[in-house]
């Protein structure tokens, strides 16, 4: 027993559980869908429906078996079900034998490297092949128990701290659509259409695209991302001369979404920069083009983003025959807050500077999450290196809980298979 705690002893996993992968029934999606109930159905991963029966009455531990996470331990491959439910044959069903909690067995299960015990490249799999050589440290029953009441502690602490850091996510984007509000719709702004400060405004080619390296690329709804071109998924075709020149883009040109079954995605727009000159654009797209003296494509681009701008935009493309427009008319009687251009040019930059600040916090509070993940991990480490909490030299020493728990799985007889009848 060397490297383990006084009273601690090193113990097979499949000597202190108990398997019930044989009561598993998986049902399909047809199958819940017509079966819809108040009973959690569970997968690999967590609850995945809700069904009208259960198979399991108590209190388990679910390890994955087939697309946990096996390769990221910050997620977890192990979670406890309790009370009635089903389970399909995604994960392994356990219980602790010999008065072992739920609790530590999930805390230890999730504190393993499972790498060197699965098998798959693509899809990851755990077998019970593969479940029967791994081994528990295990401790004394007291001290199981104070590891546990130590877990809940610090687990109630690292969930507040998660729930916020994720809420940050959400917020960012509140935060930039208020400074937008606030900074380009004030009541002394002077208002233009949008008509009035373009040279021009077109829809792009109806053209077939391909992946034919000898065509001219054409820029197409999925490489419009949020205010940027993506040109990672570039099709192109092949045109005449004057369609080109009709066609071309510049810098400073701004394409907009104009029709998709997505709501949020109609009147999308991205700025046309440099890097994106030799390309044309799809028919789903509008380009307008500007005039240098009475807009700025950025301070424009930031008013399309806006949530009044977006409101306007919803409203005139709502549709309900599934597909989202918005036409070259609609967008050129958008009313916009159109101060001089110099104005403009510093009110994108106090709106990019604040943009930025924003962006900093959200680094930082992903960095934090990530952090949080390593600290749980660590937290486990140091539980089942009997580090966590004190050991007491009056337990009663594992190795007699473990000799118990032999006994008298010897002593059971092994459970017929067999499924569970409907009720």
């Amino acid at each position: 027993m060397t490297g383990l705690p006084q009273g601690w002893v090193r113990a097979p996993l499949m000597d202190i559980i108990e398997l019930h992968d044989a009561r598993r029934i998986p049902l399909n999606a047809t199958e819940r869908a017509s079966r819809k109930g108040p009973y959690p159905y569970y997968g690999a991963n967590g609850q995945v429906d809700s069904v009208d029966d259960y198979l399991f009455d108590g209190e388990f531990v679910l390890l994955a078996e087939d697309g946990g996470f096996f390769d990221n331990p910050a997620r977890g491959v192990a979670y406890e079900a309790k009370g009635q439910f089903w389970v399909n044959n995604h994960a392994h069903i356990l219980s602790g034998r010999g008065d072992i909690e739920t609790s530590f067995l999930k805390s230890w299960l999730n504190s393993l490297d499972w790498m060197q015990y699965v098998s798959g490249s693509t899809r990851l799999k755990l077998t019970q092949a593969g479940m029967s050589g791994a081994e528990i440290p295990l401790p004394p029953l007291p001290e199981q128990r104070r590891i546990v009441r130590k877990f809940d502690t610090l687990s109630a602490r690292s969930t507040t701290a998660r729930t916020h850091l994720t809420a940050i996510e959400k917020l960012v984007q509140r935060y930039k659509l208020a400074v937008l509000s606030r900074t380009l719709f004030r009541n002394e702004m002077p208002v233009k259409r949008l008509r009035d400060v373009l040279t021009d405004i077109r829809y792009g080619t109806a053209a077939k695209c391909s992946y034919d390296p000898t065509g001219t690329p054409v820029l197409r709804i999925p490489n419009i991302q949020s205010r940027r071109i993506d040109r990672s998924d570039l099709k192109t075709a092949h045109f005449a001369k004057k369609e080109i020149e009709q066609l071309a883009l510049r810098a400073g040109d701004i394409l907009v979404i104009r029709s998709n079954g997505s709501p949020d995605l109609v009147g999308r727009v991205a700025l046309v920069t440099e890097h994106e000159t030799d390309c044309l654009f799809a028919g789903y797209l509008i380009r307008l083009r500007l005039s240098a003296t009475e807009a700025l494509p950025e301070y424009v681009r930031l008013c399309f983003e806006s949530d009044e701008v977006r409101a306007i935009i919803e409203a005139a493309s709502k549709s309900t025959s599934g597909v989202n427009n918005v036409n070259s008319t609609q967008l050129k009687e958008i009313e916009l807050p159109l101060p001089a251009v110099d104005e403009q040019r510093e009110i994108v930059h106090r709106i990019e500077t604040a943009f930025a600040k924003i962006d900093r916090l959200a680094a930082e509070a992903a960095k934090a999450l990530k952090l949080l993940g390593h600290l749980d991990q660590r937290i486990l480490a140091k539980a089942f290196a009997g580090e966590l909490v004190p050991q007491d030299p009056t337990d009663e020493p594992a190795e007699a809980l473990l000799a118990r728990i032999r006994e008298a799985r010897a002593a059971t007889p092994k459970p017929k298979r067999g499924r569970k009848a409907r009720t």
